[in-house]
Formats: structure tokens, sequence, C-alpha cells
């Protein structure tokens, strides 16, 4: 019997043991064809979670610690990826940069969902114009629903077949083609408007109510992209009627419709905390913006973050001496620095060669410096592009013929002048005046009437 009872502990004290061991980490390793980077980085929707060194033969290996079941982003050099990882995972990955996306293909535990998700980006890609809203905004509606979906159905074909993927992925991959779908459908109106310059398009009362039946409060869906940006869509749209209502800002009446509407806290704070990372440096209001975010959040963390990015940006108030930028090279040769420049006005467009909004600006750009070309105002465009882009960048600006003072910033994103001016996001406009000083550090961009009107309350 004593013997019995002594197997009987040994038993229920392995037992214990097994219970409190937990796999909470993933291992992701992998070999880069043709590397152009030392770094292979991995992150969630809101930081990095791991830079890893990239070996001169092109191979990486490292832990990622920590890991909740959900999609991730890896970035190699200005590429990047989704992808899903879990814990236990040990996930191999291959790719080649000259065919970035086409190249990507995975082996290990866990290959089998983000083979799968590799191939459905690739079949999202393959949708050709019937993703661009520059066709889609010129079709009728009734094309344009079929179209929808027609591409929902052709997704949820494609989940169909995948046999080996975990159950809970799955879940989850059903309701991002759900979501896809709604947002699909959202875009509908924004889409015509843009294209047919019909400001007052409106869908007819036969258009499917996408939003029925949808749960706004879902946590479990909270990693999935194409939920989180329906909410977001689903508030600012709210925001967007009060603020027109109450004759408010649209930025900061957001975040207050965030904090009032929303019940669970986890939602609220990812929505409340995605806005303000980059919104606080475009908002006209710092302090309200920043008072209206202090007020809703509850995560320390979070509040920090944006406290160290305040505590930055109210020093740029207007009449605050600028950052400034020394021995940037210049496009026409030699070097430029900012203080090359004092006596004149300074209009400085941030941007990158691969920044789609920054090149949309440029013919209005290229407008504005024609008209002022003999005032006193000088126009620096300033690239944050990386070093290995930097023939990319005298291509460019060969090719669209672009004016003004182009520069080439010493450390692409991470420059001092950019950090300086807390720049989240780009295309980002700054004006200076003569003296040095800040006149705007978020200034209207080149297609916005507000431009000229600041030019000539300034009398330049």
């Amino acid at each position: 019997m004593k013997k019995f009872l002594l197997i009987l502990l040994v038993l229920t004290i392995i037992s214990c043991s097994k219970k409190e061991t937990k796999i909470d980490y993933a291992i992701l390793s992998g070999k880069i064809e043709n590397i152009n980077g030392p770094t292979f980085s991995v992150r969630s929707s809101v930081k990095v979670l791991k830079d890893i060194s990239v070996q001169e033969d092109g191979t990486f290996m490292d832990t990622i610690q920590d890991v909740q079941p959900g999609y991730y982003v890896f970035r190699y050099n200005n590429e990047t990826s989704g992808f899903y990882l879990k814990p236990g995972d040990n996930l191999n990955l291959s790719l080649d940069t000259k065919e970035f996306d086409e190249s990507i293909a995975y082996s290990g535990i866990g290959s089998s969902e983000n083979n799968y998700l590799a191939q459905k980006y690739l079949n999202d890609e393959g949708l050709g114009k019937y993703r661009a809203y520059q066709y889609l905004g010129t079709i009728n509606e009734e094309d344009y629903v079929r179209i929808a979906d027609s591409v929902k159905k052709l997704e949820i074909d494609y989940l169909d077949s995948q046999k080996d993927i975990d159950g809970d992925f799955r879940t989850l991959e059903e309701a991002s083609i759900t979501y896809n779908w709604v947002n699909r459908m959202d875009r509908y109106e924004a889409y015509k408007r843009f294209v047919t310059e019909e400001k007052d398009f409106e869908v007819s009362e036969n258009y499917p109510d996408y939003n029925k039946g949808l749960n706004l409060e879902d946590e479990a869906l909270l990693g999935i992209n194409d939920y989180s940006t329906y909410l977001i869509s689903y508030y600012n749209k709210k925001a967007k009627e009060s603020a027109k209502q109450n004759n408010t800002e649209i930025d900061i009446t957001y975040l207050k419709t965030l904090s009032n509407d929303i019940k669970s806290p986890i939602i609220k704070e990812k929505l409340l905390y995605g806005a303000a990372r980059s919104g606080i440096s475009y908002t006209k209001s710092v302090q309200d913006y920043y008072d209206v975010f202090m007020a809703g959040s509850t995560d320390d963390a979070h509040k920090q973050d944006i406290t160290e990015k305040y505590n930055k940006l109210i020093k740029l108030s207007n009449g605050q001496p600028s950052p400034k930028f020394v021995d940037y090279e210049n496009y026409s040769g030699g070097t430029t620095s900012l203080d090359d420049l004092k006596g004149k006005y300074v209009y400085i467009d941030v941007w990158a060669t691969w920044c789609g909004p920054c090149i949309r600006e440029i013919p209005a750009l290229k407008e504005v410096e024609k008209n002022y070309h003999d005032k006193n105002i000088a126009f620096v465009s300033l690239s944050i592009d990386a070093k290995n882009d930097h023939d990319k960048w005298m291509e460019m600006i060969k090719e669209k013929e672009l004016g003004g003072i182009q520069l080439f910033a010493d450390n692409s994103g991470k420059s001092q002048f950019v950090t300086d001016y807390g720049i989240q996001g780009i295309p980002r406009f700054l004006l200076i005046d003569p003296e040095g000083n800040i006149v705007n550090s978020n200034a209207p961009r080149p297609s916005s009437p507000e431009l000229i009107d600041l030019f000539d309350e300034l009398e330049i």
C-alpha cells in the first residue's frame, strides 16, 4: 500500500510539473537571397517585437518571447509581409528580395497557416483593377456589389480548400474574409466621390446593409486588421457627423467618440492609442488633443508614450526656434543646411520615393513652386529614403522633373531633424520663417487651398 501511495505521489508531482510548463515563445529562422540589409524585424500592430540580425549568407534565427496567437508583420529593408504566429511555432522562412512577395515560402511548425497567407496576399494582388479605387470608382453600384461578392466567394473557396490549418486560425480567417467584404462595401461611396468628383454621391436604398449583425465589441477579433479597419471607419463617420454639427475639430472629436461610445476597455484603448500615436503629430491643437487622450486612456505605457510625444511637440509651437538639419546632400551638388536658407521662408516637404501620398502631392507642389518662384520663400523636398534607395531618389527627381531644393536626409526616418519634429508619417509639411522660427510644424499640403491662404496671411 505504501509503495502504491509513493507511486501515486510521484505521478501527481510529474503531472503538476507538466501542467506548469508553459510554452510562450516561437522560433523564427530563415534565409534571404540577395540580401540588402543587416536587420530583419518582427512587429506587432503597435511596436517592434524583435530586430533579428541577418548573417552575411542571408540566414537568420531568433526566439520571439511572450508570443500571443495572432497576426504579425515582418519587415526587411522597405518590404513587409503579414504572417501568423502562435506559441510553440518553429517557423522557417525563405525569400528572395528580387521577387519579394512571390518568393515567400514557409516550412516547419506553423507553415500551413503561413503558406496559406502568403498565397492569399498574392491572390489579392492578382485582382488587378478589381482592387484599384481608380477603376472601382468608375463603375455602377450593381457591378461594384457583384465584384465585392465575387471576391468574397473566391476567398472563402480558397480557405475551404485548406485542410491542415489550425482551427483557431481558420475561425479568424473566416472573420477576416467577412470584414474584408464589409470594408469593400463601406468604401464605395468614397471611391465614387473621389474618382468622379461627385462630392455628394450616396448609394441607393437597394445597396446591401453591410452593417447588419456586426459586433462592435468583439475583443476576440481585435487582432484582425480588417476588423480594426472597420471599427476605425465606423467611429470616424460618427465623429465627422458630430464635428460637423458642433463645429469642432474632427481628430479631437474622434477621440471623444471612442472614449464615450466604446464599452470594451481593450477595444477602446487600442483605437485610442492607434489614433494618437500619429494623430498627435498632425493635430492643430496639441494641448487639447493630449488632454482628451489622457482622459480616455487607461494604459500607463500608452500614456507615457503619448506624453513623451506631447513634450516634444509642445516645443514645436508657432514662434519656437526650429530644429535644424546640417549638411544634407543636395541633388544639385554639395550640401545644404537649414541655416543656409535664413532670410527666407522655408516650406519643407518630408517625403520618400516609396510613399504614394507623397508622390500624389508632387503636381500640386510643382504648381505652387512655379507661382512663388520669385517670392521670398524656398521650397525644400527632404527625402527620408534609405541609403540603398539613393539611386531611386536621384532617378525620381530626374523623371518627374522635380524643382526646388532636393535634399537627402543623413539617416532616413531616424535622422535627428525628423525625430526632433516627431514625424510619424509622411508626407509631412513644415513652414519656417526667415529668422528660423516655426510658423507651422504641420503646414497645409500643397494641394490644400489653406496653404495659399497661409501664404497670403504672411504676405509672402
